[in-house]
This record gives structure tokens, sequence and C-alpha cells, in this order.
């Protein structure tokens, strides 16, 4: 292991151990250099398996929905029984493609053949929809049922996952996640039941605590002034896992079929290979990187027990309190609050839908334009890849609408955002194979997902300040929304997928409209100021991650903790000078904050923290003072 010595905490390019870049960095020289692609260790390494191992769990998560055509087709019978060898003409045997050669059957009658119910399980190497077998025989109502369940246990994990990460530390939680979450992964691939295929999925879906994971460990190793940038980073290159696994799984399946496998043989050895990555990361995880800049846990408590005892003073929770207890503060005061649910409703209806879409959309495409499974989740996948750069334009645009506008501006900009999301998934509804066709399915499907993409950064960048004293628990519970509206969304599915779009299609537009409701604090609503003076809070106390930093530092390198500024005497900032649109406050947007009231907590399902926040000045502001790029 490469030690990050005292040496090195305030060298160029890095303030208080923690890097001040991502992708680029001056040099003393003047010169730009690129610096994404550095895997050194501490920093590079843990941006780059934070993303990655965030990226594998999401295509272990879906990796079974481009497969369900295949899955839920009849199990097969035994070929050489009289039902095949008879009444249906030898299925899957060498006679029956001397059959299909010579006999002059229609292919309408052979298309038939292959469909009906009995005859079906004699032709195990068919594919096409509803014909052949190899599957595990499911309803519509079983899938749907299995698809709300695989979306069910990430809202468990999420909530306790951070608390056990602050205890633990981000290398050991993360690596015993990847490893043992593995091993639903693969059983995945050796169910032969409805039942067996729901607990599988239950399983499988508690890898979407890798969120809450992926995002503490990019705030500790990166500074406030990069540190939304390197969380919606992360964040967006792990959810492309949802849209590789739509384009990847259907491929290997194809190529599978093409080496000579039956149906069976080819959708169980499809899903072997994405828990196998997930365990060798971990094990990476495990070995090569660091928990935070000045080493592991386990490295800082050593240290830390070999200085002189000093006396506790109690500061390390404010009041005393428990970190549960304080989270639990924070969640109660922004439960009562009605603008955090408005929020709720709006992230239900773009993070809810995406995972409802990953779930479904490739047997959409199979069955409304009559697709393979392959070129299905291929064309599925197209929805899921927008998160490469669509929820970090949304907070950009938040971000422009608030040097224009103020806070206000980031009202205007998440309407915008959500209004056209609900009309371009009632747009991609009303496609069908005769009325527009495939390519303009596509091009409504990608239409929605850019904006769907975007209303989730324009989201988080409104959570700030809806309670400034209990951001954590706006944002946990706003987060929780994307969970709730897949749960929701799967149920509403059952009146059929087509409709069932269209349904959440008109609820998405609804959403939009109580957008212009919010009066926020401080700030007014999206057609009215406030006026009123500002009131002062108090500034934020060190976390407890950067606690534990902090303590193990040496006592010259240790931060000084920052006292309150009045607004009124926060010194002015030349537009031009003003930060990148990604700089979000660190002390109000860090994901696992359990030990300070008005702190985001690490058990946010589904959030993005930092991205399209609260941009950070040279000095310390006060929370819920909303003024930045001098607007109010």
């Amino acid at each position: 292991m490469t030690m990050w010595t005292d040496a090195d905490w305030d060298k160029p390019g890095y303030v208080n151990g923690k890097r001040d870049h991502l992708f680029v960095k001056k040099t003393s020289a003047g010169a730009v250099k690129c610096t994404l692609f550095n895997f050194k260790r501490p920093h590079g390494r843990a941006f780059h398996v934070a993303w990655f191992a965030f990226f594998a769990c999401f295509i272990m998560w879906f990796a079974i929905p481009p497969l369900m055509v295949t899955i839920k087709k009849p199990r097969c019978g035994d070929t050489s029984s009289d039902l095949c060898m008879k009444d249906c003409v030898a299925g899957g045997s060498e006679f029956l493609r001397i059959y299909e050669a010579t006999a002059g059957v229609a292919e309408d009658d052979l298309a038939k053949l292959y469909k009906d119910k009995q005859c079906a399980k004699c032709f195990p190497h068919k594919g096409g929809k509803g014909m052949g077998c190899g599957g595990i025989g499911l309803d519509k109502n079983q899938i749907l049922v299995s698809n709300v369940v695989s979306v069910s246990g990430t809202i468990i994990i999420r909530v306790l996952i951070g608390p056990f990460a602050d205890w633990a530390g981000v290398r050991i939680t993360y690596s015993a996640l990847l490893v043992i979450f593995s091993i639903p992964g693969f059983l995945a691939s050796t169910v032969t039941t409805y039942e067996g295929l729901v607990v599988v999925r239950f399983f499988i879906s508690l890898v979407g605590g890798s969120f809450v994971i992926t995002q503490l460990w990019t705030t500790i190793m990166f500074h406030s002034n990069v540190v939304g940038l390197a969380n919606a980073t992360s964040a967006g290159w792990g959810n492309l896992g949802g849209g590789a696994a739509l384009a990847i799984m259907g491929q290997v399946f194809t190529a599978m079929k093409k080496s000579g496998l039956s149906n069976d043989q080819a959708w169980r050895r499809s899903l072997a290979w994405p828990p196998a990555v997930l365990f060798a990361t971990g094990l990476f995880a495990y070995f090569m990187t660091d928990d935070c800049p000045y080493g592991n846990y386990s490295e800082m408590k050593k240290r830390k027990a070999e200085e002189p005892a000093a006396v506790d003073d109690g500061s390390d929770l404010q009041g005393g309190a428990e970190p549960v207890s304080v989270a639990g503060r924070s969640l109660r005061v922004a439960s009562v609050n009605w603008r955090t649910w408005v929020l709720f409703l709006v992230y239900a209806f773009s993070f809810g839908v995406e995972l409802v879409v990953n779930g479904n959309i490739a047997l959409y495409f199979s069955q409304a334009f009559d697709l393979s499974q392959g070129d299905g989740g291929l064309a599925g996948s197209l929805f899921g890849l927008f998160n490469l750069f669509a929820r970090s334009l949304g907070g950009w645009m938040s971000d422009k609408f608030n040097e224009r506008w103020g806070v206000r501006g980031r009202l205007w900009a998440l309407f915008i955002c959500t209004l056209l999301m609900g009309c371009f998934m009632l747009v991609f509804t009303n496609v069908t194979k005769d009325n527009g066709g495939f390519g303009g399915a596509l091009g409504a499907l990608g239409t929605w997902a850019l904006f769907l993409a975007m209303t989730e950064g324009a989201v988080f960048a409104v959570v700030p300040y809806v309670e400034p004293t209990a951001v954590g628990g706006v944002a946990g519970i706003v987060g929780a929304g994307g969970n709730c509206g897949a749960l929701g969304g799967n149920f509403i599915l059952r009146i059929g997928t087509r409709p069932g779009f269209m349904l959440l299609g008109w609820l998405a537009t609804i959403s939009a409209f109580l957008v212009p409701l919010l009066w926020l604090p401080g700030v007014g609503s999206m057609f009215r100021a406030q006026t009123e003076n500002l009131s002062e809070a108090p500034a934020p106390a060190l976390n407890l991650e950067e606690k534990k930093v902090e303590e193990a530092k040496p006592p010259a390198t240790r931060e000084v903790q920052l006292t309150p500024m009045n607004p009124a005497q926060a010194p002015s900032m030349n537009p031009a000078q003003a930060p990148s649109t990604q700089q979000s406050m660190q002390p109000m947007m860090a994901p696992v904050m359990y030990g300070q009231p008005g702190m985001m907590p690490g058990m946010m399902p589904g959030m993005m923290p930092g991205m399209g926040g609260m941009p950070m000045q040279a000095h310390a502001m006060p929370m819920g003072y909303p003024m930045m790029h001098g607007h109010g």
C-alpha cells in the first residue's frame, strides 16, 4: 500500500487531504492535465472502484428483465414422449429439421405448432415470441409481482447501510455488500419455480444499497468545490448499469443460443457472469482501496489508541444525542413539512418510473413491436444510457436558472423538466407499430429519458431549501419516493404495460403542477418572491465521518472549525468567479451525516447528493441561506 503521508495532505491539488479536482487540474506551469483516469490510491482508486461497483450492481439488479421473454416460457417436457414424437411431430429432434425442410408445411402452421400450449414444451431450442420452451412457466401477474419485489429490498438496505458504513468504514461495507449479495445472483441461474424467483429477486434488490456507499466514498475523498461533480458522475455512471444490462444480457443470450445451447441453458448461463463480476470487485475493493484519504478506519483507530488519552467533551454529538436519534429527529421534522411530500411525488414519477421502465421495457418492445429478445433489450437500453449525462444536465440547468433568477429559478427548472417528462411519456405510449413505428418509439423514448433524468437532477437542487434545519430528513424522504414510486408503478402495470405507462405519464404530468404550489422559506414561489429578511441559522459542525478523519490527522494539519457569518457580511463574488455548476455546499449535502441535525444522512434511497445543489462560496454560509451568485 502507498501510504498517504502528512506531507501529501495539502500538496497542490488537495485541500485537507481531499482532492479538489476530478476531470482535469492545472499544473504549476499552468498546463491542463487530465486526471479522470488516475487510478492511484487513495482518491482515484476509490472513485473508480465506487462507480464501477455501483455499475456492476445495477447490471446484476436488472439482468433478469431482458431475459424475461425466455424465462416466462413453459418448462420443457420429454422430447421422446408420445406427445412430442407423434402428436407434435418430433419436437426438438433431428427429424424435426427434416420435417420442416421436406414436408412442405406452411410457415404459419409451424408457428401455430410452436405456440401450442402443449406442443411448445417439445421445442427446447425454439425462440421467438410465445414459441418453444425452456423457462419456468410464468404468467403475467407473476412477472409483475416479481418486478415489484425486485425493488422492495432496496428501501430497507438504504436505510440500514449508512449507519453500518459509519461504524465499519466504506471499504469493508462495500466489500461485504458485493461479496455477500453476489450469492443470490449466482442462485438466480438455478431457480426452477416462481417462488424461488421471487425470493432471489428480493435478495438481489439489496445491492441497490451500493448507491449510498458510492456517494459516501466520493464525498469523503473529494473537496467541497468538486464533490457535487464527483457524486453526480459516480452515480450517473453507476446508473448506466441499468441500460447496460438491457443492452448486454440479450446479446449474451443470443450468443449462447448460437453456440448450440437450448433456451433453458442459455438464460441460466447468461445470468452467471454479473455476480462473478460483483464477487471479484468486492475482493479488489477490500484489498486494494482505502476508507478515506488518511487510510483505513482500523489503522486510524490503532493510531488513535496510541495517542495520549484525551478528555471526552461530548463534542462528537450535539447535545449528547446518539447518531440514530439525531437522524430520527431530522426525519420527523421533514415528515411534517408538506413541501417534502411534493418533491416526494415528483421523484416518485421520475426515478421511480425509471426503475419500472428498466424492469419492463425489454419485454414491452419485444411484444409491442415484434422484436427478438436481444433486439428488445438493446432498444430498451437507450432509456438507461441517458444517465451518462442527462442527470447532471438537470442540475446544470437548475444552476443556470439560479444564476439568472435566484432560487426561484430552480423551481422553474424543476417545473419545466417535470412537465416535459410527463408529456413525452404520454407521447411514447401513443406510438405503436402502426402509428409512428419503431423509429418513432425510439425517438419518443429518448426524449422522455432525457427529461426524466434531468428531473431527477433538478429535484435535489431544490431539496436544501425545503427545511433548512432538516435537510437530511427531507432528502431521505424524497429519495424514498423513488423506490415507492417503483413499487406503485409496477402495481399499476397490472392493467397492461401500455395503459400502465400512459397512466404513469398522466400522473407525472399532474405532479409538475404541484411545483408552483411550493413556497420555500426565505425564497418564495415560482411567481412571487419573499421580501422579508432572512433569518440567520447556525453553521453546521463537522459530521461524524469528517470527525474521524480530523482526529486521525496531525494537530498541525487539522482544519479550523468555521464560524457563522451574517449573510449581510458575505463577500461579493464576480459572476465570472462563481463556482462550477456542480459544486455543492458540503456541510449540507454530504451523504452520511448522522451525527448532526439538518445534515444529509447516508440512508437516502435513490438520491443524488450535491447534484445541481448549492454552490459553496469561500466563506461558511449559514444553513437555510439561499442567496447564491448574487440572487435572493
